[in-house]
């Protein structure tokens, strides 16, 4: 039983032969997982060979129940999309609407459309067909059936910049384009959105341009709008890196200067970890909405900080913490902690890199306390055996 080699008394260092199943049942169960834990940190090689950082809050109790290096500044990989959210939803809204907008401008003499078509981008990852023949249909319900004019493409509600700050090179061929509009995650939107002209006989123009859509002039034709929830279960339960990286990006768009960078919604996220969590954002690096930037660092205490933030607020919680994996159930934590102690009761965010290992979540106890957690790992020499060691800690923390 693993719990037998992973158990040592605080401060004396006695080695697992030293308990008896008898003796450790005795004990509490929060002193029994805080005994467990030093002695898997002393006796295992993951700790002493790489650089970690554990965290666990009672929230029932509201008290610290471990803490190992929970100040260390470290890379989170996709953990980093748990303060993404976070702080979307706490600035934006939970109610918040993805938009993309279909405009004209000019007039329809005879059914042509004589003057332009634009598609304003809202960096909607969600757009799909269902969508496009919405677009379609609001052209035949004005009565156009042919566009005198050009179709412009407005992408100013981001930079032009395709891939995000920090990433490795040769992340540009598994990563879909930073593109603010795409169809079905792709960078194909307006060949779609011409095929469906084609396909519903809607004269064109041959291609189209780019271009900032007037301000104004113009008429709304049709809006397809995206709640949050509908990008944020996607973003937290399969780590898609695309959809972070759309939501980190509402941020900066809010101010509404076109092609805004990675600098204004990292100002957001700062103003997050400033005003929410009271800590000094300048001890961190916001680089993207995702975890894939190398320099992207954070600590175990200030992720704990903002899951108990979201943990006291009844309306971020209600929509943060159904889009989290649920171990040995879906998402990435689908495959893990399957048939222990561990499963249904660990709702929380993978993470993983080149070398680095990380998760952060909930726990519920056997004893009823709901615990925030983040255990991150850098350095590491195997992916597999941290999981497995994360697993572990998981499994004595929600044991009886």
């Amino acid at each position: 039983m693993f719990l037998l080699a992973a158990l040592c008394l605080q401060g004396s260092a006695l080695r697992p032969e030293d308990f008896t199943a008898d003796t450790l049942q005795q004990r509490p169960w929060s002193e029994r997982f805080r005994q467990g834990l030093d002695s898997m940190i002393q006796f295992e090689d993951l700790c002493q060979c790489s650089a970690a950082g554990i965290y666990f809050y009672d929230l029932t109790a509201d008290t610290v129940m471990y803490d190992f290096g929970s100040r260390q500044m470290l890379r989170p990989a996709s953990v980093m999309k748990t303060l993404t959210a976070a702080t979307a939803l706490t600035q934006l809204g939970c109610q918040y609407q993805y938009e993309t907008h279909l405009c004209m401008s000019g007039a329809i003499e005879d059914s042509v459309l004589r003057g332009n078509l634009y598609v304003k981008a809202g960096f909607d990852p969600c757009f799909d067909a269902d969508d496009m023949r919405g677009f379609v249909a609001a052209l035949r319900q004005a009565g156009i059936s042919a566009i005198e004019g050009d179709i412009v493409a407005d992408l100013s509600f981001k930079d032009t910049i395709t891939v995000g700050e920090g990433w490795i090179w040769h992340w540009r061929a598994d990563e879909h384009p930073l593109t603010p509009l795409l169809f079905n995650s792709r960078d194909c939107f307006m060949a779609r959105f011409f095929q469906a002209l084609d396909e519903n006989n809607i004269r064109r123009p041959g291609g189209y341009s780019l271009g900032l859509m007037p301000k104004d002039g113009t008429a709304l034709l049709a809006t397809c709008s995206r709640n949050i929830d509908q990008v944020l279960v996607r973003m937290l339960k399969e780590s898609d890196n695309l959809y972070a990286e759309s939501m980190f990006y509402q941020l900066g768009a809010q101010e509404g200067v076109p092609f805004a960078d990675y600098r204004r919604s990292r100002k957001y996220v700062e103003k997050f970890i400033r005003n929410c969590l009271d800590e000094d954002p300048d001890l961190y690096t916001i680089a993207d909405g995702c975890g894939l930037s190398v320099y992207d660092c954070l600590s175990p205490r200030l992720i704990v900080k903002m899951l108990r933030y979201i943990y006291h607020n009844e309306s971020l919680f209600a929509h943060f913490y159904p889009a989290l994996p649920v171990a040995g159930e879906d998402g990435t934590l689908a495959g893990r902690m399957k048939n222990t102690t561990a499963q249904g009761n660990v709702h929380a965010k993978t993470g993983t890199v080149a070398r680095v290992i990380t998760l952060a979540g909930y726990a519920r106890t056997a004893q009823g306390h709901d615990v925030a957690f983040a255990l991150m790992h850098n350095g590491i020499h195997s992916s597999r055996e941290a999981r497995a060691w994360d697993d572990r800690v998981l499994q004595l923390l929600t044991m009886p």
